[in-house]
């Protein structure tokens, strides 16, 4: 009888060591977030097919390498390791979202969490555009998380991202002549032509080349106006704004230097994170935007940054990129002061960079508002202040980005210089 209980009792621990087994192999541990999302027309709410959403990864701004399409209801999911990110969407008609010059908004993904990112798009301004498709390789092998661009020759540029087995699609490319060439670390692409009709896809336009690029770029950071600290600088392409993934970096002693450039010409831009710095734009007025031309050797590029304008609120911390809440759908925005500033001027945009309120007409010709240097604060739609561009109302549930511009009287022209901005990556709120 002991014998036969004692068996029992080993097949009982048995039995449950092997459920308690099989409960792991059913339910493991999560390791990864799960993002989604619905792609929508921003005119009329329906929802996007077909759309390519890209996710790149916000410290580096480099894409994952992860692309998904939405399905017919205008959904996508993605699983992702914990971080920090940003997607871009395409789809041919639409604008990209957000455009190429803009800096997207962050979002954190977290373990076991599943956080959701929907995205609106607006119509394509270029009415009937063709489509250019194609592979990025290198002896036949695909080249992931290039930046390809489709180049006019007039300083338009069109782009996409190569995907995990090197595809690309650029949409919305008006008819005419393109120089097409694939950007990444380390990858001398090959320039291809492509001939662009109206409506139609051009297909096959592989770009090939080697990974031999040998170029560096190199300068020193002066600091005005402010103390020395340690900044991130980038290489953009000169056509669309958009950083070339791998070719970043953060200076050592306000020097810094990028390797692996590529062959080609890219305009140099400095921190983008938040920091407190921004470029000076009177040295670029003085001075010229950052160009450097990399031909396989070392090339140095000096340029200035200067304290940015601090914004107080409604803003999202300095350590954090992710949007605050704001319950009103007419915030009052707040800085601080900015030595030697004559008057500010706000902006506000929306989630795509749409100028919704403020900002300026043309290319930084005239103020569309203006807030006297004696105030530094402004409430969104009053009434007293005169309005010369955009005055959209805001909506609830959507993200926005508010800047603010220090403009300095220049009495020996009787013009004006604009000084300093807020940071790219602060201002960040969503309206409840």
């Amino acid at each position: 009888m002991k014998m036969r209980m004692k068996l029992s009792l080993l097949s009982f621990l048995s039995l449950i060591i092997v459920l308690i087994s099989c409960k792991k192999d059913e339910d493991p541990e999560p390791t990864t977030g799960t993002l989604t999302g619905t792609v929508t027309d921003a005119a009329n709410a329906s929802t996007l097919s077909d759309v390519l959403v890209v996710v790149f990864d916000a410290n580096t701004n480099s894409p994952t390498g992860s692309s998904v399409t939405t399905d017919s209801e205008g959904d996508y999911s993605v699983e992702l390791e914990p971080g920090s990110y940003f997607v871009k969407a395409s789809k041919q008609g639409y604008e990209k979202s957000p455009p190429a010059a803009v800096t997207p908004i962050s979002f954190d993904i977290s373990v076991g969490v599943e956080t959701t990112k929907d995205i609106e798009m607006f119509e394509s301004s270029i009415s009937n555009g063709g489509w250019i498709t194609g592979k990025v390789l290198e002896g036949g092998n695909a080249v992931s998380g290039a930046l390809v661009v489709a180049n006019d020759g007039s300083g338009n540029g069109y782009s996409s991202v190569s995907d995990d087995e090197g595809n690309y699609s650029i949409f919305n490319v008006p008819a005419g002549s393109y120089s097409v060439n694939a950007w990444l670390a380390g990858f001398n692409g090959n320039e291809v032509t492509a001939s662009v009709s109206n409506g139609t896809e051009i297909s096959g336009v592989d770009i090939s080349g080697p990974s031999d690029a040998t170029g560096s770029v190199t300068g020193q950071i002066t600091f005005l106006a402010t103390g020395n600290i340690e900044v991130d600088v980038a290489l953009t392409h000169p056509a669309t704004g958009e950083t070339i993934p791998g070719l970043s970096t953060v200076t050592t002693s306000q020097q810094y230097d990028i390797a692996n450039v590529p062959n080609g010409t890219y305009l140099a831009r400095a921190s983008y994170n938040n920091d407190g710095i921004v470029m000076d734009p009177d040295w670029i007025v003085k001075n010229g935007e950052p160009y450097v031309t990399v031909d396989g050797g070392a090339v140095e590029r000096p340029f200035s940054v200067t304290n940015s304008v601090t914004v107080n609120s409604p803003s999202n911390e300095a350590t954090s990129i992710i949007p605050v809440s704001v319950a009103s759908t007419t915030p009052t925005f707040e800085w601080t002061s900015y030595s030697s500033a004559s008057d500010y001027v706000i902006e506000v945009t929306d989630g795509n960079g749409t100028v919704v309120w403020g900002g300026f007409t043309g290319d930084y010709e005239s103020k569309n508002v203006i807030i006297d240097a004696s105030s530094t604060s402004i409430t969104y739609g009053d009434a007293s202040v005169t309005v010369a561009g955009p005055n959209e109302p805001l909506v609830s549930g959507k993200t926005y980005r508010w800047r603010v511009y220090a403009s300095k009287d220049d009495n020996s022209t009787g013009g004006w210089e604009l000084i300093s901005v807020s940071e790219d990556q602060r201002g960040l709120f969503t309206v409840e």
